[in-house]
């Protein structure tokens, strides 16, 4: 999964829903960390968590047991519990970081909605980046009496890669089949439709669209508008390329079709969207 350079940053927000930061802390973003000086050694009070998008390292428990990882693994800062994350240095080291409160937490695991392991494996996915970035947008856009939905759909992020990483665990082939199709789905510039994607992969199409949504939770379709529109950003930061030009690249007929999904999909025009977040 390619991410776009502008997100190798640190772009984060922090709050508090409470005078306990214990229980009422509540943050995300993402943190970028180029080198093993960024490595840490840590005990949290709350609930924290990231999401490794990029880079490798290594998982400390405070027996000395080492956990190796790769992106797509979703780290637990599990609360009260010290722990060690060893940034390698690649210089490519990008996570998504979130935070909620510690009795959140406990609740959440006693009703077996989150892991009780420190390290789990969700994988890679174009549909939990783009979460990623709007869970941030929602953080910095929200008010004060906002805040407790936005808590919310942190705690709903959290299960969604814990629900992730038990469909990872379901049969390797099966499971080689679904990686494949996200790519052929996802990959530009050919996005290939779902029903090439399960003709190449000798599945029959509804046999192929069940098996691709309980492992993605979502249909084929839905899930690779989801990553034409993200890829569609990027291209709209370069200033070179039209609207029909875009429109093309991620297989829509025009560029009134186009603007229109993308409205629909993000609430505003594209056009408005490259006046928001160029320069």
């Amino acid at each position: 999964m390619n991410i776009p350079q502008n997100y190798f940053k640190n772009d984060s927000v922090y709050g508090n829903l409470s005078d306990n930061p214990r229980n009422g802390t509540i943050g995300c973003g993402f943190l970028f960390k180029p080198d093993a000086s960024y490595s840490q050694s840590l005990c949290f009070d709350h609930y924290g968590a990231f999401y490794l998008l990029s880079g490798q390292g290594l998982y400390q428990d405070e027996t000395g047991k080492k956990i190796p990882l790769t992106a797509g693994d979703y780290v637990q800062r599990l609360p009260d519990r010290s722990h060690s994350t060893i940034v390698h240095p690649t210089g490519n080291w990008l996570e998504f970081f979130i935070c909620f409160g510690a009795e959140t937490y406990q609740h959440l695991t006693g009703l077996n909605l989150l892991s009780a392991e420190p390290v789990i494996h969700p994988g890679l996915s174009p549909i939990l980046f783009e979460k990623c970035t709007y869970l941030l947008e929602s953080m910095k856009n929200s008010s004060n009496d906002r805040q407790p939905f936005v808590y919310l759909q942190l705690q709903e992020f959290a299960m969604e890669l814990y629900q992730y990483s038990l469909h990872r665990q379901m049969n390797p082939g099966l499971q080689r089949a679904m990686q494949k199709a996200e790519e052929l789905l996802c990959t530009p510039p050919d996005f290939l439709s779902p029903h090439e994607a399960a003709a190449l992969l000798n599945m029959g199409y509804e046999n192929f669209r069940k098996k691709f949504k309980i492992y993605y939770h979502d249909s084929p379709a839905a899930y690779q508008l989801n990553a034409r529109m993200n890829y569609s950003k990027t291209l709209l930061l370069d200033t070179r390329k039209s609207l029909n030009e875009i429109a093309l690249i991620c297989r829509f007929s025009d560029a009134f079709a186009y603007s229109k999904a993308f409205k629909k999909h993000y609430g505003i025009s594209p056009s408005l969207f490259r006046q928001m977040y160029l320069p």
